[in-house]
């Protein structure tokens, strides 16, 4: 709960609780997968009716939810997935994120002609999202040959992390065409450091949290992906509450992806 994305996630969730009248608790695992199977025991036993959760890691989240399947409590990933998904979670509500991560590496070989020299800033390594997104890339890139990888990182969602990153990149004096960063947090902290060098580097994120749609009016970020961070977690809610009803719910429930840029920024700021 300390960036923009998770916390649209997060009031989508409570909104439509508030809506259907269930009670909705927020927990965060602070990116801390032990903690966060550790909450998940927790709801076992403070018997609450189901589970909604952002999988800190696909791998490791699998014996929490097993405990919880054997509990007989339902568990929907939302946002990321989990490994054995369909098998283990009742459902998925989130984003499209190979999808997404096509959009942006696409808009990227456009800005830079198909070729020249990138950087890419990953989510914590191993998570569905750095995973799903990369792989979006990849699809892309084989397409490129004339597209080299410079630089490539986790900087773990986070601004300072990516700032610190891509100072040190810099500072090596390598010839960078364009940042491709896997959320907006990192690709403002990426931008902050190109400023801060006096260079005209494109930067491109993911999420369409608020400063980043504030960073692209004003013409310093070059776009961004929007996957409705409030939507997925409203979605969520609505599908596990269909599902606790005994209604059929579609095992995989995707929000839109939507290309944002100066054309169009205008429409989906305070939106």
């Amino acid at each position: 709960q300390t960036n923009a994305f998770t916390t649209a996630v997060s009031s989508g969730a409570k909104d439509e609780g508030t809506e259907l009248g269930v009670a909705v608790d927020i927990l965060d695992g602070k990116q801390d997968p032990n903690t966060q199977a550790s909450q998940i025991e927790t709801c076992i036993a403070q018997g609450y009716d189901a589970v909604l959760v952002e999988p800190i890691s696909a791998d490791a989240i699998v014996p929490a939810v097993k405990a919880a399947n054997e509990a007989e409590m339902p568990v929907m990933t939302i946002v990321q997935q989990m490994k054995n998904q369909e098998d283990m979670a009742v459902s998925y509500c989130g984003g499209d994120e190979s999808k997404a991560g096509k959009m942006q590496m696409e808009k990227a070989m456009e800005a830079i002609g198909g070729k020249g020299n990138i950087v890419v800033l990953y989510g914590p390594m191993g998570s569905d999202a750095q995973l799903s997104r990369k792989a979006g890339y990849d699809e892309v890139l084989k397409n490129y040959p004339d597209v080299k990888i410079a630089f490539e990182d986790t900087a773990n969602w986070t601004t300072e992390e990516a700032l610190s990153k891509m100072e040190t990149w810099i500072q090596t004096g390598t010839q960078i065409d364009a940042v491709v960063a896997q959320n907006d947090s990192m690709a403002l902290g990426a931008l902050k450091a190109c400023e801060d060098a006096g260079k005209d580097i494109p930067c491109f994120g993911l999420d369409a949290v608020d400063d980043a749609l504030a960073a692209i009016k004003a013409g310093r970020l070059a776009g961004t992906v929007s996957q409705d961070a409030y939507g997925q977690g409203a979605i969520g809610v609505e599908n596990m509450v269909k599902y606790l009803n005994g209604e059929e719910i579609e095992p995989f429930n995707y929000t839109e992806c939507i290309w944002i840029d100066q054309s169009n920024v205008d429409e989906y700021i305070d939106k």
